[in-house]
């Protein structure tokens, strides 16, 4: 369950990553400890970012703002953000592996 500390958090990297990425920001999926149960203070905040037209520096850029957050939020929690191409991650998702399918049906979409 997530508190409403990590929503606040989760706010607002949203509007950040958005600002960055522009109309290429598909979907923010959250997923792990802090949805699925079982957190404690020191678990990571886990995301998937999906954008259309990866680039590195696409990637980059979407780090370096996930850090100004964690930066702004004294690093607690830290956030663990994986950024893939949507159509890779759909792919990969409707290939059956195992990680993305999890993501996708267990994860919270924002």
């Amino acid at each position: 369950m997530l508190s409403q500390r990590d929503q606040d958090i989760i706010r607002v990297l949203k509007r950040r990553l958005a600002n960055l990425a522009g109309d290429r920001l598909q979907d923010l999926i959250i997923y792990g400890s802090r949805v699925w149960g079982g957190a404690d203070l020191d678990s990571d905040l886990d995301v998937a970012v999906l954008v259309r037209d990866w680039t590195p520096e696409l990637e980059a850029s979407l780090l370096e703002g996930a850090y100004q957050v964690m930066w702004d939020y004294d690093f607690m929690p830290l956030i663990s953000i994986k950024v893939f191409d949507a159509d890779s991650f759909d792919s990969h998702q409707k290939k059956g592996f195992s990680f993305y399918r999890k993501v996708a049906l267990e994860g919270l979409s924002i």
